[in-house]
């Protein structure tokens, strides 16, 4: 079967259309919808059904990287393996047989989605300087980067594959085993990047115990992120009371001092105060909505370096606008929203909720960021956990089987099903988000140091847990004779020290980040780099 040039092309721009599902959140990039697109492009919808409940089944566990690896791309089956089925259904080829024919392919294509990635981390400081100058046009364009670059790496991927599938497979036995290994080896280190970025603004002195119980908790006791966030939490919770005990039991010259100084602060804030417009409840709710729906561009900046950071500055930019109408107040502002930030979008809204109302109460980006980061893992291990391993496998299924029987309907259920879904899951977050910043800031004026250090408490044990957990680093150092091996690094550190190759590199990463001031793109590349060369050398798995 041939195909024209203006199917290639259709094809390109429904791969393209699709890709940006993966940032989007809206479950384009499944293989039950990218098969179905390409059988109606190509004129053959059955086929098109069979392969896209064939991969959707195959690919069901794919959704989310597991222990810091990069899984296949369920574009390899959805686009590729649908056009193998398509174009040499007649030549015998299966749909079961193009999915084993498209795994490779699936393969490559991440690795090109952790390139973008890797390529995408230098633009956050691209980003803020850009904001210093005032070229918001350009800021905005860098927040939107990744999901351009997206957009043009999925039109060439389905363009070429519709125009010459023999060539890609030739492609692909011109790599060296040695660089895909290597790479595969890189991609499951690169979370320590992030990690390190935020850690390095959380730590402190006092926070020390609370990366040993983070590690503690996810190394030896395999507890899940949000049992490491509930135990920290509970630790924060004696601290905090125990400080406010302490302020309570002090003489009442201590206490009128103290009252005193916070008049003072709080006058001194009242005259220069952030620049913050307020707006009346009324008028704040409604911006809190629009910025909920917002959500959906969370991760089209997605990089290595602050990961959805650039694109939740993005988020907030129209709110800033109207809070603060001096230019410089706004910029200010704008600048220190550009900072890490990982969550499940559909979360989302709690966390800019949060944001509006403390800024909306005269409390700035900078003073609440603690608290935000602090609620950024537990909400992202609830929305993985909800989304990605409840909602959506229900919804594949259903759709997957309804795909078999040549049920067009099967598509479009799990499409629709699961955007409303998530559209009902985001309107729910940003009122519990709205509600928690409005008792949230009562507490912050009079507390907003106590608070923010038990954040960055909570915080920062939820980081180490997950970096134990994402971040995978094997040995495959051996002693022995050549007849047996006698002793193994990588069992005798999961029996001692279990998760402290992955703990070691990301405090080097913040060790490079802290005292040297490497970049991101140093950082990534030195990774890419350990990943290849000590993969080759046989000293990482």
């Amino acid at each position: 079967m041939e195909i024209s040039l203006i199917q290639c092309t259709l094809i390109g721009l429904w791969t393209g259309i699709c890709l940006t599902g993966m940032l989007t959140g809206t479950y384009l990039t499944r293989c039950l919808v990218m098969a179905t697109g390409v059988g109606v492009i190509l004129g053959d919808v059955e086929t098109g059904l069979f392969m896209g409940a064939v991969g959707e089944l195959a690919f069901l566990g794919f959704g989310v990287s597991s222990g810091g690896s990069v899984p296949p791309n369920p574009v390899g089956p959805g686009i590729i393996g649908a056009i193998i089925a398509i174009t040499m259904k007649e030549n015998g080829v299966d749909t079961e047989a193009a999915l084993a024919y498209s795994f490779p392919f699936a393969v490559l294509i991440q690795f090109l989605i952790t390139g973008i990635y890797t390529f995408s981390t230098g633009l956050a400081a691209k980003a803020e300087s850009a904001v210093e100058k005032g070229h918001y046009g350009l800021f905005r364009l860098l927040a939107n980067s990744t999901i351009l670059f997206f957009i043009c790496a999925g039109f060439l991927i389905g363009f070429t594959a519709a125009f010459q599938v023999e060539s890609l497979e030739t492609l692909i036995r011109m790599i060296p085993q040695w660089v895909t290994e290597g790479l595969g080896t890189a991609g499951k280190i690169l979370p320590a990047v992030g990690f390190a970025v935020i850690l390095t603004v959380m730590v402190r002195k006092e926070i020390v115990p609370f990366l040993l119980l983070g590690y503690v908790a996810a190394a030896y006791l395999d507890m899940p992120v949000i049992g490491v966030a509930l135990s920290a939490a509970a630790l924060a919770l004696l601290e905090f009371f125990r400080e406010t005990r302490t302020l309570g039991a002090g003489t009442a010259a201590d206490i009128k001092r103290e009252k005193s100084e916070r008049t003072d602060r709080a006058s001194e804030k009242a005259e220069g105060g952030t620049g913050v417009c307020p707006l009346p409840d009324a008028s704040l709710r409604l911006l809190s909505r629009k910025i909920a729906f917002r959500s959906y561009f969370l991760q089209n900046g997605y990089n290595y370096g602050n990961y959805e950071g650039l694109s939740y500055a993005n988020i907030m930019f129209p709110a800033l606008r109207k809070l603060f109408p001096e230019e410089q107040d706004f910029r200010r502002e704008l600048k220190d929203s550009i900072s890490y930030c990982s969550v499940n979008p559909n979360f989302l809204p709690i966390l800019t909720s949060i944001h509006l109302v403390t800024l909306n109460r005269n409390l700035s980006t900078r003073e609440t960021r603690d608290v935000r980061m602090a609620l950024m893992g537990p909400l992202a291990g609830i929305g993985d956990s909800l989304v990605q391993f409840c909602f959506a496998p229900v919804f594949s299924t259903i759709g997957a089987s309804m795909a078999r029987q040549g049920l067009v309907a099967g598509p479009l259920v799990f499409l629709f099903g699961m955007n409303l879904l998530l559209a009902g899951l985001k309107c729910f977050s940003e009122s519990v988000g709205y509600r928690l910043g409005t008792s949230l800031t009562e507490t912050l004026k009079d507390s907003l140091e106590p608070i923010s250090r038990a954040a960055r408490m909570v915080g920062s044990a939820v980081i180490v847990g997950l970096a134990v957990a994402n971040v995978n680093i094997t040995t495959d150092i051996t002693f022995g004779s050549q007849d047996a091996e006698i002793f193994s690094l990588q069992d005798f550190l999961d029996t001692l020290l279990p998760g402290m190759l992955p703990v070691l590199y990301t405090a080097l990463m913040c060790y490079l980040i802290q005292k040297r001031g490497w970049s991101m793109y140093r950082l990534v590349g030195l990774t890419l780099l350990l990943g290849i060369g000590l993969n080759a050398a046989g000293i990482l798995a």
